[in-house]
């Protein structure tokens, strides 16, 4: 259940799009240079850590919830999922 709410606010904040945008970029550029990204490695870097860390705050402040760490783990994996589906279809269609 909560991971569905982190999730949420893992894409509709400002903030944390900022830092997922990032990364995307960081990878398109390491995808460029032939580089296969693994969900694995993604879902633990730390930037995605710090990602998830701040939706688990906003979970905590707005919904008075707090995720447990297979729940942080969920959706970090569901974010490296998303983004390493962005970078791919950026990388096919420059």
């Amino acid at each position: 259940m909560n991971t569905n709410l982190l999730i949420i606010y893992i894409r509709n904040s400002r903030d944390i799009y900022a830092l997922t945008e990032w990364l995307q970029n960081a990878l398109l550029k390491k995808v460029n240079r032939g580089l296969t990204p693994s969900v694995e490695y993604l879902a633990n870097c730390s930037t995605m850590k710090k990602i998830v860390r701040m939706a688990a705050k906003m979970l905590s402040d707005q919904d008075h919830k707090t995720a447990t760490k297979q729940e942080k783990e969920q959706a970090a994996k569901e974010h490296a999922i998303y983004i390493i589906g962005c970078v791919e279809y950026l990388a096919n269609n420059k």
